[in-house]
């Protein structure tokens, strides 16, 4: 396959834990279609969700953006949110009680990126990527 990339087909959800249930089902219905073998869609799946509870939890956007495309072999999903990146810290002694998301998301998917977002520049992307086989 040669040339761009589809554009991705796109949604926002409200920036609530209940909608995640809606983005779930978002991502599988959109890997059905690309073939994505069922296992991979469902890594594919959790890491989006833990992305955007990431996305509700800890920014103050009334919403946030997921897409989905197909690149080549790949499904390739974004979200998108109005917040400002934190990088978690470690504190030497003290339980976490979060902070595992990024690795959760690593373990789960081919490919993580993050764009942060910064007090100058509102909106941390991130994007996620499940090769069909791999």
């Amino acid at each position: 396959m040669t040339g761009e990339p589809p554009p991705p087909e796109t949604r926002s959800f409200p920036a609530d834990p209940t909608a995640l249930t809606d983005v779930r089902r978002f991502v599988r219905s959109h890997a059905e279609k690309v073939l994505l073998p069922p296992e991979a869609a469902e890594d594919l799946a959790l890491a989006v969700s833990e992305a955007c509870a990431n996305a509700v939890r800890h920014t103050p956007s009334r919403q946030f953006t997921v897409g989905f495309r197909r690149v080549d072999d790949s499904a390739e999903v974004t979200i998108e949110d109005q917040g400002v990146f934190r990088r978690p810290t470690v504190r030497p002694g003290v339980a976490r009680t979060s902070g595992r998301g990024i690795p959760l998301m690593l373990a789960l998917v081919d490919e993580v990126s993050i764009t942060e977002g910064s007090q100058d520049r509102r909106g941390t992307l991130v994007r996620l990527l499940k090769r069909k086989a791999g």
